[in-house]
């Protein structure tokens, strides 16, 4: 009758290595050699074992298990932002958008009266002048005067602007806020485009990728002046303009 041998895996694991390990040092003892020492034995409930000073392989314990082994989702942090020094380019995104809508109404209206009349007016004489009544009826005038204004105004004002700037950093102060300048220039022909820029902006709000919004940016200031045959062709000449002036209603 064959008789089956029942055998348990974690206890084949931890007893091979054991059963050559003893043969060895069985056959060292036999040949007068010095034998090995054998490794200490495992912890008890140690299921799987790695290399380590302490536990000769195979018998280390194997590191604690943790989400990332058994999360399908798992995402690793991102890297910390490098340093920002003085000198570093960062890329600004410029998008500024204002709109601007004014209703006014006015309404002025004055009434008045007026009456002159004329009761003395000087008169010459040879003895000399003298004012007296040369009138058998006095002149007089009467008015009435009335003024009315009314002024409706409407003002709508849409502005935007949106490109992309480089910026270097030249301060770095000590409580990690970075002060920004740029400027860029394009010519083309005989025009002229050129932006400016300046802020400052916490350390935070840049992107890893080093980018960053000017909405993140405080005391932003920027700049945008065209000169050429373009901007000259849009500007108001010089006679009308006195005009304007000149001119009370």
């Amino acid at each position: 009758m064959n008789r089956q041998r029942m055998t348990n895996p974690r206890t084949d694991r931890a007893s091979g290595p054991l059963a050559c390990c003893l043969a060895a040092w069985l056959t060292a003892t036999a040949s007068g050699q010095e034998p090995l020492p054998l490794p200490p034995a495992p912890p008890p409930g140690a299921v799987g074992v790695l290399p380590s000073p302490a536990y000769p392989a195979p018998y280390a314990p194997l590191p604690p298990p943790t989400i990332r082994d058994y999360s399908w989702i798992y995402i690793d942090a991102p890297p910390p932002p490098s340093l920002i020094k003085v000198h570093d380019i960062i890329t600004i995104e410029v998008d500024e958008k204002a709109e601007v809508i004014v209703n006014s109404r006015f309404n002025r209206q004055r009434n008045g009266s007026y009456q002159l009349s004329l009761k003395e007016f000087i008169r010459l004489r040879t003895d000399g002048p003298t004012i007296e009544n040369t009138a058998s009826t006095e002149p007089s005038i009467e008015g009435n005067l009335q003024n009315r204004l009314q002024t409706i105004g409407q003002l709508t004002d849409l502005e935007g602007i949106t490109y992309k700037i480089a910026a270097t950093v030249v301060d770095v102060l000590p409580n990690g806020t970075i002060v920004l300048e740029a400027r860029k220039s394009i010519r083309t022909n005989q025009d002229v485009f050129e932006y400016r820029m300046t802020g400052r902006i916490d350390k935070g709000k840049i992107k890893p990728d080093r980018t960053a919004r000017t909405e993140d940016i405080a005391e932003l200031k920027i700049d945008r002046i065209q000169k050429g045959k373009v901007f000259d062709s849009t500007k108001t000449n010089w006679g009308t303009r006195i005009l304007d002036i000149l001119m009370p209603f």
